[in-house]
């Protein structure tokens, strides 16, 4: 599994209940949220993608990548 580490995560819906809820979407930008970032965290066997969610210098969420039913990149930026 080939695991890239990315700073260009516009939005991310998490399933995994947070404190008894159902999930939460974050979007950079809403809510304080300041940036999503995926990163690799080493597993029981290999390198697993997580998912952090930032408010300022605060790591607010995280979830494993597989604990999102969906995560939306930034557009590209497209040089003239």
């Amino acid at each position: 599994m080939s695991v890239t580490e990315r700073d260009d995560v516009e939005y991310v819906c998490i399933y995994a209940p947070f404190e008894g809820d159902d999930g939460a979407g974050f979007r950079v930008g809403y809510s304080g949220v300041t940036s999503i970032r995926i990163v690799k965290r080493h597993g029981p066997m290999d390198w697993i993608p997580y998912v952090e969610v930032w408010m300022g210098d605060q790591l607010h969420a995280e979830a494993a990548q597989h604990q999102c039913s969906w995560v939306q990149f930034k557009p590209a930026q497209v040089s003239a």
